[in-house]
């Protein structure tokens, strides 16, 4: 687990203890940094570090909370409001977002961690920010959070591979695509193949 700051003052420290965790990790693997190092690399005594976290485990469940309630959807700060809402312009803020989140991402895959980021965008997204009722209305609960889980998978899969390529498309582009993949079927030629839908 990790402590709730009170002050601002705690929370900046507690997100640079975070950024020094995300740090090591484009060194080594996080299963491989210790709670002495951190706390050497961040110049802190090890009481500080618990006066954060629990532990190791309590610092990564922070690091995966607090990115991404930086994604403005899910942060009380949202004051960007578009004239016309569009899905071409809501995957250029969230691509735009990731992008914006290259040393986290860059972290977590050195650290063989993709998979935990993955599973965590997908248990945060049906959490209580997003009211799946609204993107589905139609389908049993279990059916609407299945296809919900499979969306976000795809997105940060997305994601994963645009960041692994150094970014090569625009922004613009990859919303496209991923707009694409959400508003047309994903195999719209099955039936021509025999697979009847």
């Amino acid at each position: 687990m990790y402590k709730l700051c009170k002050t601002d003052e705690s929370s900046k420290r507690q997100r640079d203890i975070e950024g020094v965790i995300l740090r090591l990790m484009t060194l080594k693997r996080y299963d491989d940094i210790t709670v002495s190092e951190i706390c050497q690399v961040a110049n802190i005594p090890r009481k500080s570090f618990y006066r954060y976290f629990d532990g190791k485990e309590g610092a990564m469940q922070s690091i995966l909370y607090h990115t991404m309630t930086d994604f403005p959807l899910f942060s009380d700060n949202n004051n960007k409001k578009r004239e016309k809402r569009t899905l071409q312009g809501e995957f250029e803020d969230f691509f735009a977002f990731w992008k914006s989140k290259k040393e986290f991402l860059e972290a977590f895959d050195k650290s063989q961690l993709i998979g935990i980021l993955v599973e965590n965008a997908t248990s945060y997204a049906m959490s209580e920010f997003v009211n799946i009722q609204k993107f589905l209305t139609e389908g049993s609960e279990r059916d609407k959070k299945q296809v919900f889980q499979f969306a976000i998978c795809g997105l940060m899969t997305l994601t994963i591979d645009w960041y692994r390529t150094g970014f090569a498309e625009t922004v613009p582009n990859i919303a496209r695509t991923a707009a694409r993949l959400i508003s047309k079927p994903l195999f719209p030629d099955l039936d021509k193949m025999g697979i009847q839908t």
